[in-house]
C-alpha cells in the first residue's frame, strides 16, 4: 500500500484539505496512493477542524461501505470514492488519538517560563526584544495570531514529542511521499511548513523518512479581514503582503521539498470576519487550486532538481467557468459535475417506484434506508454547501447551472452535455448494471455508485476533450 502523508498545517491547511476530500469523493484519482491526513493545528476547540474530521470519517465510512464485500474486501472503484483515506491513528492502529496534544490552553509567556525570569536577568531583556506583550499574553489554544515567531518556538516542540510525529515516522515506508500545505501569510502555516519539513529532512536514523519524496503548497494572501480597529482582533490583513515576501525570502534558501506549489490571489477580494477562534471562512477557489496541487504531485517522479510551480487562470474574472479558467481545469470541472449530477440520484432515484433496478439490483427501499446510503446521504448535503460556497464567493468558481434540474444538457456552462433530463442518466445506469454479473459481488450500494458513475461519465467525458 503506497501512502502520501498529507499535513495540513493551520487554517489554510484544514481548508484545503476539505477541498482534497470533496475532489477524491467526486473521483479525482490520486494514483494509487492511500492518503493519510495529519491535521496540525494549536486551536483545541475550532470548529472547522472538528468539521474535517468529522468530513474525513465520513468519507473513509463511505470508501469502507464501497469495497465490503461480506468476508472479503474488493478493489477500490473506478469513480466516486476511488482512493482510500486513513487517519495516522488508524494507520498506526491506536484507539486514541494521535493528534490530541496538537494543542494548549495556557499562555505562551507561562509556555516559555518567562515568570522564572528574573528582572534584570538578560534573558528577560531578550524575550521581551523579540515577543511583544500581547504575543506573551495570548493562549496558545487560539493559535499564533499571524506571528510566525511565537510558531516557530511552540510548533518546534509539539512536532517533535508528538505522537503522530513518532506514528508517522514509524509509518512511513518506501515509496511513501509526504506533502505539506500551509498557507505563508499567517502564524501557523508560516512556521509550520518549513519547521515541519525539516524535521522531517533531518530524520538522520530512518533514511525512509529523511529521503521521502516531499511536496509542499504554500498559499499566499487570498482574502482579507476586517478593520481590527473595529473588531479589536490583533490581526491585521494589511501586512498580510508584508509577511509574504519576509516569508519567501526566508523560504528561497531553506526549504528542502523536491516540488513547490504556490497558490494565491493578486487582490485580496473577499473580505471575512476577523475572528479568530470561529474562524468561519466559507470555501475559496484557491483553496481548491491548492488542493489540485496534491493531485498533480502524486503524477510526478523525483526530478532531478527542486521544482517550483504554479497555475494560472485565462481570464481574470469575478465569475470563473470552464472557458473563463482554461483547459487546465477540465478535469477539477468534470469531478464537480459528475458529483452534483450524483447528487440528483440520490435526491431522486429513492421516489422512482418503477426504477427497474429497484427489482432487478435490489436498489429498493431498505437499499436507500441501509447506512451505506444515509452515509452518502449526509456527505453529499456537506458537498453541495461547499460548491454553493465556492460558486457564490469572491472569486467565484462557478462552473456548473447545478439548480437547473429540468435542463441538464446545459449544466456545464458553455457545453452541451445531450442528456436533456435525468432520464437520460438513468436509462444509461440501467445499460451499465448489464455489464456487470450479480456473481462478481453482493455490495449492492458498490452497484449503485459504479452504475452511477458510468451513466454520468458517459455524458461528461465530453469535458475532458
Amino acid at each position: 500500500m503506497k501512502k502520501v502523508f498529507v499535513f495540513c498545517i493551520g487554517g489554510t491547511g484544514i481548508r484545503v484539505m476539505k477541498s482534497v476530500t470533496m475532489l477524491m469523493a467526486s473521483g479525482m484519482s490520486t494514483n494509487g496512493y492511500t492518503v493519510v491526513p495529519v491535521i496540525l493545528d494549536p486551536h483545541l476547540d475550532l470548529e472547522e477542524k472538528k468539521n474535517l474530521h468529522s468530513l474525513i470519517e465520513s468519507y473513509e465510512e463511505i470508501y469502507r461501505h464501497s469495497v465490503n464485500n461480506g468476508t472479503s474486501t474488493l478493489n477500490a472503484l473506478d469513480g466516486f470514492f476511488n482512493s482510500q483515506m486513513l487517519t495516522i491513528g488508524e494507520l498506526n492502529e491506536q484507539l486514541n488519538d494521535t493528534q490530541q496534544a496538537a494543542g494548549n490552553k495556557e499562555k505562551f509567556r507561562s509556555y516559555i517560563n518567562v515568570a522564572n525570569l528574573g528582572a534584570n536577568d538578560i534573558n528577560n531583556f531578550f524575550v521581551q526584544s523579540l515577543f511583544s506583550s500581547k504575543n506573551l499574553n495570548n493562549p496558545l489554544s487560539v493559535g499564533f495570531k499571524g506571528n510566525p515567531n511565537v510558531g516557530t518556538v511552540v510548533l518546534g516542540e509539539m512536532i517533535e514529542g508528538a505522537d503522530w510525529f513518532k506514528a508517522f515516522k514509524t509509518q512511513c515506508e518506501k515509496d511513501d511521499r509526504v506533502f505539506i500545505i500551509s498557507s505563508i501569510f499567517g502564524g501557523t502555516g508560516a512556521s509550520g511548513y518549513p519547521l515541519l519539513e525539516k524535521k522531517i529532512r533531518g530524520a538522520a536514523d530512518n533514511p525512509t523518512v529523511k529521503n521521502a519524496l516531499m511536496g509542499a503548497v504554500t498559499v499566499l494572501p487570498y482574502y482579507g479581514l476586517k478593520d481590527p480597529t473595529t473588531t479589536g482582533s490583533d490581526i491585521d490583513s494589511a501586512n498580510f503582503y508584508t509577511k509574504t515576501k519576509a516569508a519567501l525570502a526566508y523560504y528561497q534558501n531553506t526549504v528542502q521539498s523536491d516540488y513547490l506549489y504556490y497558490a494565491g490571489e493578486k487582490t485580496l477580494r473577499q473580505v471575512y470576519e476577523n475572528d479568530e477562534k470561529k474562524q468561519e471562512d466559507t470555501a475559496n477557489f484557491i483553496e481548491l487550486v491548492a488542493a489540485s496541487a496534491l493531485f498533480d504531485f502524486l503524477k510526478r517522479e523525483r526530478p532531478d532538481k527542486r521544482q517550483y510551480l504554479t497555475r494560472a487562470i485565462d481570464d481574470d474574472v469575478e465569475s470563473l467557468d470552464l472557458v473563463s479558467m482554461g483547459s487546465g481545469y477540465k478535469d477539477i470541472v468534470k469531478c464537480v459535475a459528475d458529483y452534483m449530477i450524483l447528487r440528483t440520484f440520490i435526491q431522486n432515484l429513492p421516489n422512482e417506484n418503477f426504477f427497474p433496478l429497484k427489482k432487478n439490483r435490489g436498489l429498493d427501499g431498505s437499499f436507500y434506508k441501509d447506512a451505506a446510503f444515509q452515509s452518502l446521504v449526509r456527505f453529499t448535503d456537506k458537498y453541495y454547501q461547499w460548491y454553493s460556497e465556492l460558486s457564490t464567493n469572491k472569486r467565484a468558481f462557478a462552473p456548473l447551472h447545478y439548480d437547473n434540474i429540468k435542463q441538464m444538457d446545459g449544466w456545464v456552462k458553455s457545453i452541451d452535455l445531450e442528456a436533456k433530463d435525468d432520464s437520460y442518466y438513468l436509462l444509461r445506469m440501467i445499460e451499465a448494471s448489464n455489464g456487470y454479473k450479480a456473481k462478481d459481488h453482493s455490495n449492492k450500494f458498490r452497484f449503485f455508485l459504479q452504475f452511477a458513475y458510468d451513466a454520468i461519465n458517459n455524458y461528461t467525458k465530453k469535458i475532458m476533450k
